[in-house]
């Protein structure tokens, strides 16, 4: 229920009138894309996929980790997992079962450092019950003892098995948290968030009331949305709701390197991950760093070999959700136990892909079948997956979203636009990424 799809991760005119815009611009894939806000501040993205199967929405509320007070870690995650299964007005209580026998197409929630985000892919018939439910979700649930005790439990399970559950969920959270200068007693209490202990309803539910605002708030609908009035829709349903501002988007990352080693019980070798510090996003040539990334990714995929259990990839990076790290998981001989042997793979395979020459015809298709992620056109054979794919169109909505409220959509418009032109090798910076001062490693070895 926690996934829609892989997450790896146009050029519009934005409107910013209610109800009065001009004509929405159609994309080479023969999309349309349109942006309007509410008068309540709620910014409202579509985008109109003819034949795609179902439509995906996705609310977005600027409402992530990075926004929990000090000692009240899990904040954030409980407020979303009440937001998402709390009863509010005619709506009952849900679980997760509840949502994947009436959503068979899709439904998530989400929180990263910046955001929380809801996704459900629905039929054109659900579309105006979906909407009035996350209209009537984002005004507030009801916030009572036993539902503040259950969304406590769920949340403490995930982060339990974020950090002490299987190995590549244990590689994937424990690194970042070394990347973060986060020591062993930092990990228990991320793993265990004491601090919920103290967080009773009264303040759950002022919590909500402060973070849930629509001016910090945004909607995304992808999907065939053919015969629908989605203005006036969106308008019935989510501009009553009062204005109110909500958080500001100023979430910050400090980032440190670091080496480890752990024992790990259950492992027959070695594995581990560095985590490297990113450029930062405001950088000019971060859209060029990007698509160097996809390039570097799928050759140390290709050169390393298919990861075995427990691994489950070689490389990852989120623009969307993680964009200050990337993972890096370099196979390691079985008998090793030095962390400084991962960055060596890593430094070696790096210089090797870095002697290699990527011809522009290349890089030009890479451009092309990955600029959808990045509000731009999708590729032939991405549009004709839409009709059999909705997961893919969940990754539609909660882009167009995420855009939105997370630096907006002017910076990602000439992202996009860099992206498509900036002429820089694909190893440009490889020289930041081999830096020891920019990685973490973390070594898990085969308990005695």
């Amino acid at each position: 229920m926690r996934r829609i799809a892989p997450w790896s991760l146009c050029l519009a005119l934005l409107v910013t009138a209610s109800l009065s815009h001009a004509a929405a611009p159609t994309l080479t894939d023969s999309t349309t894309i349109e942006r309007w806000r509410l008068a309540n501040g709620l910014e409202v993205r579509t985008r109109d996929i003819r034949g795609a199967q179902g439509v995906a929405v996705t609310l977005a509320v600027r409402a992530g980790r990075g926004h929990d007070p000090a000692g009240l870690d899990g904040l954030a995650d409980v407020l979303a997992e009440l937001t998402w299964t709390g009863a509010v007005g005619p709506y009952p209580a849900r679980t997760r079962e509840d949502l994947a026998s009436a959503r068979p197409m899709g439904a998530e929630v989400n929180v990263n450092r910046s955001l929380a985000r809801f996704t459900e892919i629905a039929t054109p018939a659900q579309l105006p019950g979906v909407l009035a439910e996350l209209s009537a979700r984002l005004s507030g649930v009801t916030v009572t003892d036993a539902s503040l005790r259950t969304a406590i439990a769920q949340v403490r399970r995930e982060a339990g098995a974020h950090y002490f559950g299987p190995v590549a969920d244990v590689l994937y959270w424990r690194g970042a948290a070394l990347a973060r200068d986060v020591d062993d007693a930092g990990l228990l209490r991320l793993a265990q968030l004491p601090g919920l202990n103290r967080l009773n309803t009264r303040d759950a539910a002022a919590r909500l009331r402060t973070w849930y605002a629509p001016g910090s708030a945004s909607l995304a609908l992808a999907g065939d949305l053919k015969g629908v009035d989605v203005r006036a829709l969106v308008e019935a349903t989510f501009g009553k709701l009062a204005a109110a501002p909500g958080l500001p988007d100023t979430v910050t990352v400090a980032l440190s390197g670091h080496r480890r080693t752990t024992s790990w019980k259950g492992l027959d070798a070695p594995v581990g991950v560095v985590v490297t510090e990113a450029p930062p996003l405001s950088d000019t040539l971060h859209a060029g760093f990007y698509l160097g990334m996809i390039i570097t990714g799928a050759s140390l995929s290709k050169n390393w070999g298919a990861p075995g259990p427990p691994l489950v990839s070689r490389f990852q990076y989120s623009l969307f959700d993680d964009p200050e790290i990337i993972r890096f998981y370099p196979p390691i001989a079985k008998d090793k136990t030095d962390p400084d042997l991962l960055a060596g793979a890593l430094y070696e395979q790096l210089t090797a892909i870095g002697g290699q020459m990527v011809t522009v015809p290349i890089m030009e298709r890479v451009r092309q079948s990955v600029a959808w992620l990045l509000g731009g056109p999708m590729s032939p054979d991405l549009r004709r997956g839409m009709a059999r794919d909705p997961a893919a169109l969940g990754t539609v909505a909660s882009g167009m979203a995420t855009r939105a409220i997370w630096q907006g959509d002017a910076f990602w418009d000439t992202y996009l636009e860099r992206f498509m032109r900036l002429q820089i090798g694909h190893s440009f910076f490889y020289e930041h990424l081999t830096d020891a001062t920019h990685q973490s490693t973390l070594l898990l070895t085969p308990a005695p």
